[in-house]
């Protein structure tokens, strides 16, 4: 079995306690992007675009 570990791409105190609350073990990342929204961006399409930046700023640190 493979070894995983959780990164939380965010420093909101609210998600870590959540996740503390869980008892999973995991580190917290503080993702370099901006959450402006663009013109005429739906909420569906931000929260999904952000979801990726977020991923992805945080993978190329942890590689």
């Amino acid at each position: 079995m493979e070894n995983y570990q959780l990164v939380l791409a965010s420093t909101s105190p609210f998600r870590q306690q959540l996740l503390e609350k869980l008892s999973l073990p995991f580190t917290t990342q503080s993702p370099i992007c901006d959450e402006t929204p663009l013109p005429s961006e739906s909420p569906q399409d931000l929260v999904l675009r952000l979801a990726q930046i977020k991923a992805e700023s945080c993978s190329v640190s942890q590689s």
